[in-house]
Formats: C-alpha cells, structure tokens, sequence
C-alpha cells in the first residue's frame, strides 16, 4: 500500500487548478497515479470505510474475553459515579473563560443582555422556577417531565438515587475545573444586582457553570433511562443551563463549558457497575410506575433524538447574536497560515485514514482496520449516526455558511462547491469529534483528556476555515453529546464498546 494518498477531492481541484494555469500534462498524470496508491474508496471521503472481517476477530476476542478476569474497579467518590482518579481535566480540554477583551467575550457580553430581557418573560417565569442549584429543583423539574408528581427517597428510590448521583457526578467534574479559574459572576462584572437574590454571597468562580453540568448530566442519564421521552428530556437539561444565564449569575461560555463537563464526566460513569444497575433499577420501577407489562422496553425501536427538539434554531442574520458569530469568526481565521491552520485544513477530511490517524495518536497506539479492528469498527458504527442526527437539524434549518454568507474564498476550496448549499447548522464535524472523543474516553478512560482535546480542536478547526459559525460548533458537540446517550441504549454499540475496551487494553500494554 503506497503511504501517500491524496483525498479525491484535492485531486480534481489541483487538476483543474493546474490545466487554469497551463500547466503540463505530465504533472496530471503525476497526481492521477497518486490516486493507484490509494487501497480506499475516496469517492466519498466523508465516510469511513466499512470494516468487514465477517466477524470472526470480534468473535475471537469475545471468546478470549469470557476466559479473563475481570478488571477490579475503582472505588467510586460517595455519591457520584466517577473515580477520583477517572476526572476530566478540563481546564486541559477546554480553552480557558473569555476576559473582556477576547472576542468570545461579545458573545457573552450579548447572551447576558438577552438573559435580562427574558426576566419578565413566560421563560423568564420558568428559569425562576428552576433557579435551586440543589437536587430537590432537578427533581421536582424532572419529575414533571417523567408525569409523576415526585422523584423522592422513599416514593422512588431507584429513580431518586440514579438522579442524585448524576447530578454529583456532573457536578464534581465542573467544581474541580472551577477551583483552577476566578471569573467574576455576571452581575458583579456588570455592576448589577442579581436577579435570584441567593446568588449574591455566591462569590466562586464563574466558569464553568456547576449547576449546568449537574442538570446536563441527569439530562443525559435519565435519556438513556427512558428513550420514549428523551426529547422533553434533554431539552429540559438544556433549559436548566440556559436559566443560568437569565439569571445573570452565569455567561454563556460558563454554560456551554458545563455541558461539556457533564458529558465527559457521564462518559467515566458508563464504566461502572454501580452506574449500569442503577440505571437499570430506574428504568424497571419507572416502567411499574407508569403501569406497563413486564416486557416493554423502553430501549426497543426507540428512534434517534430530534436536535430541533432539544437545541435552539441557529442564529440569524438579525439577530445580536449574528455580530457576535462575526467577531469569532474574524478572530479564527487569524490562524490561517499558522501550524494551527494547517491541521484544520487537514481536519476537513473526515475519510477513514485520517480518522484512524486522530484518534491513534489521542489514544497512544497505531489505529488501522488490521490492528485495531473493534476500535475502527466503533468509529464505523458512530459516523453514519452523527450525520444522520446533525443532518436532521441541517434539513430543519437553513444557515447559510460563513464563507458564502461573506462571499469568501477558503483554504479548503475543493470543498467549497459541494458545501455552498450544504446548512451551516450544526456542525456535523463537531458532533462526530465529540461523540467519537466521548465513545472513545469510555474505552480508554487513561487517554480521555487528550481525545477530548482532540475532539474540540477539531470542532473548533471549522471556524478556522469557514465552514461553520461558532454557535454551530457549539450545537454540533451538544448533538454529539445526545447522540452518545442514545447510542448507549443499543446492544450492539454496548458490545461494540466491551470489544473496543478490550482492545486498547491489550494494544497499549494495560
């Protein structure tokens, strides 16, 4: 197999580039036999190639799996679903707060002016409802959601505690990047009084929003618990950090960081015994509950969650938003040229060998369908997944694109023309990133900082060529924070996992 291959698309573009400029032959055919190197299909380089052994190494490794001891888990911090030692470190993963001078910061600066003007609103009516950073408001809140008229201790036990503990398990996560960072809440930056009165002796740190994290990890949790309704689920998971900046004592990047903590913090809890029962427990006295029969389950033929149901619709061109979008963009491109640049331009191609390339260095190891087959065969199983959920938003919504909202030219023009009348939003490469950084962080828990990393990098790369806006990156990696937790009620994608696990431990030596 020839180690140099080009991506198709890169091939037609410099062939025409070549013959507009009057260039000789010899060098088209030069880069045709490039493409004789290449052993993929890279007609279609958006989509990985199916890795098809007829099953017989996973069954292998299946076989092998059931003769092994099983691996002694880490002693789980009280109340929670996380190991001490299994913590994200965010403050590795995500950038740090925006100051006032950075262009993050218009963003923040007119999501807070926003916030204020939903106070007297039907929304501001509910963000006021929801305001307790405590487990009784994510209850009462989730109980509605769920048509029961309480989520307790002693009327639902197993709901109560799955609900507790993810709400610690998303909280923990967040409290321990907060103590590396002082940002002053909203309202004392503003020189305003706060609109929920209990936040004024609150003088922690800003970033990232605790209570956001703690109510997007029992957002995900208790989607996973009940497909039927995951869609009221995780948009009211989704609410409960928005709230936070209606009531001016969080800015919009302290949210949105939040819900990154929960997912990466929820991704850990899948490894746990403790975690997996619980679940289970809850699923079977909600099922009682409601009165169902013994056999329903809730997880059969449930469909894939509906983005638009769950996210806001994109900004637009009027809205204050749009401005803010505008600054970040001008920003990202200033790292065009740069060693930065140059790897998003390479993040554009979303073929399998580059994937295998990612995510073999985040992991530590050499990727490749021969050396790594569950691990590519989980990549496979995720991708047509992220396309499906992020196209559903792209079909409901049309954005039109920066570079051809501004009528630019890109460092990725081979991608241009099929992309021009492609929506903006969401970004489909930021939820693939994060959904594949998510799956891969649960089998390799060791590596979760660097492929989470990785996996914003990525997202973040699409601004720097102008294929997405910066709110689209954001709701891409929401959408592959949701599709992970549907993924995690297959049987299938759940072997995938064991199979993947198993793997990485014996490639890299664990």
């Amino acid at each position: 197999m020839c180690t140099f291959a080009l991506n198709m698309k890169k091939i037609n573009y410099l062939i025409e580039t070549l013959l507009s400029k009057g260039i000789a032959i010899f060098a088209i055919f030069f880069l045709m036999s490039l493409v004789s190197c290449d052993d993929t299909d890279n007609q279609n380089s958006t989509r990985p190639v199916v890795i098809d052994d007829g099953g017989e190494k996973e069954k292998e490794q299946e076989e092998e799996e059931e003769e092994e001891e099983p691996e002694e888990e880490k002693e789980l911090l009280a109340g929670t679903y996380i190991a001490e030692s299994d913590i994200p470190d965010m403050i590795y993963i995500l950038p740090a707060p925006p100051s006032m001078e950075d262009a993050d910061f218009v963003d923040d600066q007119v999501q807070w002016e926003w916030g204020k003007s939903q106070r007297e609103s039907f929304r501001g009516l509910m963000a006021m409802t929801r305001m307790g950073r405590t487990v009784s408001v994510m209850s009462d809140a989730m109980a509605w959601e769920l048509s029961l008229s309480t989520i307790s201790d002693i009327g639902t036990p197993a709901l109560s505690r799955l609900l507790s503990n993810a709400f610690r398990t998303g909280q923990i996560v967040a409290e321990t990047a907060k103590q590396k960072f002082q940002r002053q809440r909203p309202f004392v930056q503003m020189g305003e009084s706060p609109w929920y009165e209990e936040d004024l002796n609150n003088t922690d740190s800003s970033y990232p929003s605790v209570t956001t994290a703690a109510g997007w990890a029992v957002a995900l949790v208790f989607a996973e618990m009940w497909p039927p309704l995951q869609d009221d689920i995780l948009r009211l998971g989704f609410l409960f950090g928005e709230d936070r900046v209606i009531s001016g004592s969080n800015y919009q990047s302290d949210v949105y960081s939040g819900y990154l903590c929960a997912s990466a913090a929820i991704a850990q809890a899948h490894n746990y015994s403790a975690f997996k029962q619980d679940l289970i427990d809850a699923r079977e006295e909600y099922r009682k509950l409601k009165g169902l029969a013994a056999s329903y389950d809730p997880t059969a033929d449930s469909a894939q969650p509906m983005g638009s149901n769950i996210l806001n619709p994109p900004v637009s061109t009027t809205d204050e938003r749009y401005q803010a979008d505008l600054k970040r963009y001008e920003y990202a491109k200033t790292f065009r040229g740069t060693p930065r640049g140059e790897q998003a331009i390479a993040d554009a191609d979303t073929d399998s060998e580059n994937l295998w390339k990612i995510y073999g260095e985040a992991l530590g190891i050499s990727v490749s369908p021969s050396n790594t087959p569950a691990i590519c065969n989980l990549i496979e199983m995720i991708y047509p997944q992220s396309v499906s959920i992020s196209h559903q938003l792209k079909a409901m919504y049309f954005r039109a694109r920066p570079y051809v909202e501004l009528q630019e030219t890109t460092p990725v023009p081979w991608f241009e023309d099929d992309e021009r009348a492609s929506s903006s939003y969401a970004s489909g490469h930021a939820c693939l990133s994060w959904a594949l950084s998510l799956s891969l962080a649960e089998v390799a828990p060791s590596q979760q900082n660097q492929l989470l990393r990785r996996a914003y990098d990525f997202g973040y790369n699409r601004q720097i060529i102008g294929y997405h806006w910066a709110t689209d990156i954001d709701a891409g990696r929401l959408l592959g924070c949701v599709l992970i937790a549907y993924l995690h009620t297959k049987a299938d994608y759940c072997n995938q996992i064991k199979l993947a696990h198993r793997e990485y431990r014996k490639k890299a030596g664990k």
